[in-house]
């Protein structure tokens, strides 16, 4: 648990290699069949993403207080083409900068004779924001009336000159236009870059460094006793908090062609938090969402009442997490989080915040009954049989 709740584990950093070998070896020592998976991972990409958005911001701004407006349309067009292009289809437009090597790690626990696959994923790697989850919220939502405005700023600054009777009232929205892309573009750069310059480091214990540790006992569990007919696979991502981009090119690969065995993946996230657990609606992309598998939440749910005696929390709003680049793909998928007390999803995470102290071990050891009993009912039932009743 040391490593995995105590040492900020960056992307892009010597940490993040020893966490990679460390989990390796603990994988081995679990019986499980393991290997490390090499990819080229781009670890600076939010943070240009964020110099970018405050880059383009400035310029929209500077272009449209200085009446030209057809170039400050072209720049609110294409800055957030950019930013999506690399944010959401990993395009690497300008994520190249900086690519190196990572690593996910990967246990298998087979079967002779598997019939289906349960993958079992989690992130190792961690990353410090300036805001957290909830923080930065109202910046995600602000886009939504931020870019139209921009590109309505800009149209009607470019028309100003034409319309006489409207002028003074084009040349208005032009200027709150204007301020309204400067902020937007400062407000992306404090969500995404500013967190470089906070000293004091995340050491991800929710997030997600107490799900790793709780994969790799499932492990260690299920090579002791195996199921019947599924193979369980433990994958263990890093460049999960740099755009969800390790499982995307993972999910890319990997499901090119349709799987061989019919497969689910359960994502968790924050588990260790408290024993009260729910599953994310959604996962998010700018343009696009997708909901979790319903047999596989069916799963979750039935054995949730089984085990606890209450079903799964909920939250009205979704997210983007590693199950996202399954989903995308095809893949069933979905992501299992704890409550906190008191929160419906941790708060404080990305900073130095999310520490060990954090983590209930209690409740930690009946997730890892929870995921067990998950794991034996569907190997009994089959994946794609699955109803909500036990």
């Amino acid at each position: 648990m040391r490593a995995l709740a105590e040492l900020p584990r960056e992307n892009g950093t010597a940490a993040l290699q020893r966490t990679a070998d460390s989990l390796h070896e603990a994988l081995v020592a679990a019986g499980a069949e393991t290997a490390l998976l090499p990819f080229t991972a781009t670890p600076y990409t939010l943070r240009l993403a964020g110099v970018i958005a405050l880059a383009g911001g400035l310029l929209y701004f500077r272009l449209l207080r200085r009446g030209r407006a057809a170039a400050a349309l072209a720049a609110a067009i294409a800055v957030p083409a950019l930013l999506l292009a690399q944010l959401d289809f990993q395009l690497p437009v300008f994520g190249w900068l900086g690519a190196q090597t990572q690593y996910h790690v990967l246990g298998r626990v087979a079967v002779p004779s598997p019939e289906q696959r349960l993958v079992f994923t989690a992130h190792y790697d961690t990353k410090t924001d300036l805001l957290d989850h909830l923080e930065r919220a109202p910046g995600e939502l602000l886009g939504v009336v931020a870019v139209p405005l921009m590109l309505a700023g800009a149209g009607a600054g470019a028309l100003a000159g034409r319309a006489r009777r409207r002028e003074a009232l084009l040349r208005r929205l032009a200027g709150v236009a204007a301020w309204v892309g400067l902020a937007y573009g400062a407000l992306l750069f404090l969500t995404l870059s500013a967190g470089a310059f906070v000293p004091q480091r995340s050491p991800g214990a929710l997030d997600d460094g107490a799900s790793c540790a709780l994969l790799v006992k499932l492990a260690e569990r299920l090579a002791q006793q195996p199921l019947a007919r599924t193979e369980v696979e433990v994958l263990l991502f890093s460049a999960e908090e740099v755009g969800v981009q390790g499982s995307w090119v993972y999910a890319s690969e990997r499901f090119a062609e349709p799987p061989e065995l019919p497969t689910a993946v359960l994502n968790l996230e924050g588990l260790g938090a408290s024993a009260q657990h729910g599953v994310l609606p959604s996962e998010r992309f700018s343009l696009r969402s997708y909901p979790p598998d319903p047999s596989l939440v069916a799963l979750l749910e039935a054995q949730h009442r089984e085990r606890f005696g209450s079903g799964l929390a909920t939250l009205p709003l979704g997210g983007a997490t590693d199950a996202r680049s399954f989903l995308a793909r095809g893949i069933p998928a979905a992501t299992l989080f704890s409550a906190e007390s008191g929160s419906l999803f941790p708060r404080g995470l990305h900073s130095a915040a999310d520490n060990r102290s954090r983590i209930d071990e209690a409740a930690l050891d009946q997730s890892l009954l929870y995921l067990l009993d998950v794991a034996r009912a569907a190997d009994a039932r089959g994946l794609r049989a699955l109803r909500s009743d036990p």
